[in-house]
Parts: structure tokens; C-alpha cells; sequence
């Protein structure tokens, strides 16, 4: 199946959360709460600069949490508010994959706007 699109705004300065409720062919909710993680990032464009992602390992560090649950908003994508202070792009673009096994699925994807902070 192709991956979604949705463009999202982030608050700079604001705690970001998205809850996502993702479903199967059938309209169900799919249990995503054992055998599957998520991953996501960041980037100024496809194959761009990183700003931000769920992997400790990247540059950015582990900026971007994702909980996975078994039922209703069974992904959310959170971000603290000193994460989202620290971001300084006007556009960027982001997929979200969930992996199960050796299967990665990219379920969402789209562009970024941050919504720049007035008070500091």
C-alpha cells in the first residue's frame, strides 16, 4: 500500500503531539502494541539535511518520540517543547515508517511547517 500524505505545522517552542489511528484494508484498527516500531525523520528535502528523528543514533539525536499502542490513536508522535525551540526551518519534509521483522512499511509521509515562535 502507498504511504499517506498529510502535511503537518509544528508550534516551535510548543509541545507537539499527533495522534494517528492506522487501519487495515477491513477499516480495523491494527494492534501495533507487540512486534512493531516506528521510525521517523526530518529532513530539509528528500536526501537533505537531517533536523530531526527517533534514532539515538543520528546527529540530532533521539528528538521525535513515537508510542504505538494496541487500539484507537495506535501511533503518537510527540515532541518535547525544547525539541521543537530548537528547530529553526521555515519548510521541511518527513516520512514515518513502522517496521515489523525484516518488513518496513512507510505508512505517512508529507511536508512540514514550522510555525516560528513570537514569545521567547
Amino acid at each position: 500500500m502507498a504511504a499517506g500524505k498529510y502535511d503537518i505545522t509544528i508550534e516551535q517552542g510548543a509541545t507537539f503531539t499527533l495522534p494517528i489511528s492506522y487501519k487495515d484494508s477491513n477499516d480495523a484498527v491494527i494492534n501495533l502494541s507487540s512486534g512493531y516500531s516506528a521510525r521517523m525523520r526530518i529532513k530539509e528535502s528528500v536526501g537533505g539535511t537531517l533536523l530531526a528523528s527517533t534514532e539515538s543514533g543520528d546527529s540530532t539525536g533521539a528528538t521525535i518520540t513515537i508510542a504505538l499502542a494496541s487500539s484507537g490513536n495506535n501511533i503518537t508522535i510527540s515532541m518535547t517543547a525544547d525539541n521543537t525551540a530548537a528547530l529553526s526551518f521555515d519548510h521541511a519534509v518527513y516520512d514515518l515508517e513502522l517496521v515489523s521483522g525484516s518488513v518496513v512499511d512507510r505508512i505517512i509521509q508529507g511536508r512540514i511547517k514550522l510555525a516560528k515562535e513570537v514569545t521567547v
